[in-house]
Formats: structure tokens, C-alpha cells, sequence
């Protein structure tokens, strides 16, 4: 079961990372979009929360590694690293 915080809100970071999403793909006019998500075990309700890390529309692929890269940077402290 995937669940969506409300509008407005974060999942928090004390929550597990379970995994992260990247989705990558070409747009009208010759742009990618890339879109990131992580989904967090909140263990008290037993549910998945899922969190939007990332949403953009780029030029190159250089810099949908760039949107990826910045994204996945915070993430470190949730698993430890």
C-alpha cells in the first residue's frame, strides 16, 4: 500500500527509507522530465508514506543526473551513510 502525505506536508525524517523511484522520461518539445520519490515505512500505522523528492523538466541528460545527484544527497542521513 502506497499512501501520499497530505498537501503541504513531509513525511518527516525519522521514518525508514525503504526505497527511492527515479522516472525519467521525454516530454513534448525534446525536455525529459525526471521525477523522484522515496517511500518511507511509517511502522506505528504499518503503512507506507511516499515522499516527492524531485520534479523537473531538463534540456539534457547531464542534467537530469545533476536533479538526481542533488536529490538523493539528503537522503545519506536516513540510511546511515
Amino acid at each position: 500500500m502506497l499512501l501520499d502525505t497530505a498537501a503541504g506536508q513531509t513525511a518527516g525524517t525519522s521514518l525508514p527509507l525503504q526505497f527511492v523511484s527515479i522516472e525519467i522520461m521525454p516530454v513534448v518539445g525534446g525536455k525529459l522530465s525526471v521525477a523522484m520519490r522515496a517511500t518511507l515505512l511509517d511502522e506505528d500505522a504499518l503503512e507506507f508514506v511516499g515522499e516527492d523528492l524531485a520534479h523537473e523538466r531538463v534540456d539534457t541528460i547531464d542534467q537530469v543526473i545533476a536533479v538526481i545527484r542533488d536529490s538523493i544527497a539528503p537522503l545519506a542521513a536516513l540510511v546511515g551513510a
